[in-house]
Order: structure tokens, then C-alpha cells, then sequence
């Protein structure tokens, strides 16, 4: 899914979005509330209306974020307290007022809230997060079957907490399991950790989900991780992975990583990736000027490489779900190994 957080793509028109490949796309309801509010929201015709987006849309509810200002922020056991960025004041995100915003918004799936902790290696932090993103769930999952559950147009899906601890992701994802949501959530990886890490997180947590609901796995997108996941059973993805690193210059590609800053290509006439169907290789804007046009600031080099890289990452998928069903997944994922090495740090 690529990321609107704000009901808007950074480098990437919206008109671009379904050539590429896209099916779904995700925002961020907490970021929505604050600006431009639910209210203008709804006036714009909800969050499909916003986005100009026929197809399905996921909302985030907001904890992933929430929690990463934790200097403005204030937890307390019926949610957290954080500081409005925008009006000031204090603004109580509970998961009552997650799951209620994220209704107003009307997207097709929605998250609960949950508490995504800051150090995912410390037990006595983790542990009561679990706690707490049960009992929240627990909550949220009441409010939706009143609601009408999945029939009254919007899914919720769970988030699985339980930082690096196997135990403590098999509790979280059991007790998910039981309150039989729409889906299932992956949270709390990509926060710094060690790829080999990230993925034992992913396996103890995919293990005990059911095989016959989506899972998907929060905030992950780098060739490696995507394959990896979807080698331990994950179906959904999202990212500001690829538009981000292109705004900065790094193009992805099928032999790796290129930084289009680097002095070598000041005069490379050759597009982003010969052979690419992208819009931006089609243009034929070779890397030269690219490079040029970042070193001066020029907006339109940002785009071209995060609608490269946008591009890249939708076709990546595609091509794994067409080898799982030729039967070889295995050589796309040592293919992807051999140019993406997995971080150690």
C-alpha cells in the first residue's frame, strides 16, 4: 500500500497510483484529525473523497506515531494524552476515539489503537504494552461488533505487540486470534532492530494467526523485508519506504541501490534503469540531470525517483505473487538476497 498519511502521496500524483499497479492505498487517522480534522474530511466526501481513490483504503489509527513523540506524550491506561502539533492544547487518543474517527473517515479497513512500545528489547516495557494492546483490542472489537462488525462497510484488523519476545508475540497474537478480527497486524518491528530480528519477530507472530485472514505487516517495505515476510506468511504491506529514499536520491533497481548523487553519474545519459516501464524511464530524463536537478533543489527530481521506486516496489510484489503460483518463489527470493543484503543494525 503506498502512504497518503495525510490524505496525500509526497512525489507521486494521485493519477499515477493505478497504472503502477496499485489495489490499495493507506492514511493515517490521527494526522487526518489534526489536520485538516474529520470534519473537512467528511466534507470532501470521507477519505475516498479526499484521496480521489475508488479502491480500498486503509486507515492507521495513529499509535505507531502517537507513541514515536513520546516527549509530547503522556500514557495513561485508557490511552495516551499527546500534544496537539498543530493547535496546541492536549488531545486524549483513546482507542473509543480511534475506532470512532476512523468510522467518521469511512475507510474500508481500519486499526485498532494500540501501544507500540519504544524499546521493543526491554521485557518490562513490552509486557504491559501487550497487556494493555489486549485490552484495548478487546474494547475496539466491542464498539465494532455494535457497529455491525465487517457488514457495516468498514473491517478492523488487530496489531500483534510484543517487541523481540516470542512469548510475548505468541500471548498477543493468541488473544487477537480469539476475538476473531477482520484481519491481523504485525506492529512493532522496523524500529531499529537487526533484519534477523525483525523477521523472528515476524515468524512468532505470523505462526499463530489464522491462514484464512489477511496479515500485515505495519511499515515495512525494502526489497529484503518484503520477500523475507512474505516467506513466513504475510499478505499486506505498507511503506514510505521507496517514495521517501527516492526524495533523497537513491533509486532501487534491479541490481541494487543506486545514489544519484554520487559524482559518477554527473554526466550518465542513461534513464533511472534502462529497460524500465516506469513513467519516469520512460521520460528518458537521464540520471545526469537528475542529479543536477537535486543539487539545485528542483522539485521534479524528487518525483522522478519516488515514482521509480514507487513503480519498482509495486512490480516486486507482483512478481512474487506470480512466482508463488509458478512455483518459484524460492529463486525470486534468492535473486532479491543477492543485490538487497539484509541490515545488520
Amino acid at each position: 500500500m503506498p502512504v497518503a498519511t495525510r490524505g496525500m502521496m509526497r512525489g507521486v500524483s494521485h493519477d499515477r497510483l493505478r497504472p503502477m499497479g496499485t489495489e490499495m492505498i493507506l492514511s493515517n487517522a490521527f494526522h487526518l484529525f489534526v489536520r485538516p480534522g474529520v470534519e473537512s474530511v467528511q466534507k470532501l466526501g470521507g477519505i475516498h473523497g479526499m484521496t480521489a481513490w475508488d479502491g480500498p483504503i486503509l486507515t492507521d489509527s495513529g499509535g505507531f506515531q502517537v507513541f514515536s513523540m513520546s516527549d509530547i506524550c503522556k500514557l495513561h491506561e485508557d490511552g495516551v494524552k499527546v500534544e496537539n502539533p498543530i493547535r496546541g492544547g492536549w488531545i486524549d487518543w483513546t482507542p473509543k476515539m480511534a475506532f470512532e474517527v476512523q468510522a467518521s473517515l469511512r475507510p474500508d479497513v481500519s486499526m485498532v489503537l494500540d501501544h507500540c512500545p519504544a524499546k521493543p528489547s526491554e521485557r518490562n516495557e513490552v509486557a504491559p504494552a501487550v497487556e494493555r494492546t489486549l485490552r484495548w483490542a478487546k474494547e475496539q472489537r466491542d464498539l465494532h461488533n455494535a457497529r455491525g462488525g465487517a457488514d457495516s462497510g468498514q473491517a478492523l484488523f488487530g496489531i500483534v505487540q510484543g517487541g523481540i519476545f516470542d512469548d510475548l508475540r505468541s500471548e498477543c497474537a493468541t488473544g487477537l486470534r480469539e476475538m476473531d478480527f477482520d484481519g491481523y497486524a504485525i506492529g512493532g518491528v522496523s524500529v531499529g532492530e537487526a533484519h534477523a530480528e525483525m523477521m523472528t519477530a515476524v515468524e512468532a507472530s505470523a505462526a499463530h494467526l489464522p491462514e484464512n485472514k489477511v496479515r500485515y505487516l505495519m511499515g515495512v517495505g525494502t526489497p529484503i523485508d518484503l520477500v523475507e515476510s512474505v516467506a513466513r506468511g504475510v499478505d499486506l504491506f505498507d511503506c514510505v519506504f521507496p517514495t521517501r529514499t527516492g526524495r533523497f536520491g537513491t533509486a532501487l533497481t534491479h541490481n541494487g541501490r543506486l545514489h544519484l548523487l554520487n559524482a559518477g553519474f554527473r554526466e550518465d545519459t542513461n534513464p533511472i534503469e534502462p529497460g524500465c516501464a516506469c513513467p519516469s524511464c520512460l521520460s528518458k530524463v537521464p540520471r545526469g540531470a537528475i542529479r543536477a536537478g537535486f543539487q539545485s533543489k528542483e522539485i521534479n527530481s524528487s518525483m522522478l525517483v519516488a515514482v521509480h521506486n514507487l513503480f519498482f516496489i509495486l512490480q516486486l510484489m507482483q512478481r512474487i505473487r506470480a512466482s508463488i503460483a509458478e512455483g518459484s518463489f524460492e529463486e525470486l527470493r534468492a535473486d532479491i538476497a543477492r543485490v538487497y543484503r539484509p541490515r545488520s543494525t
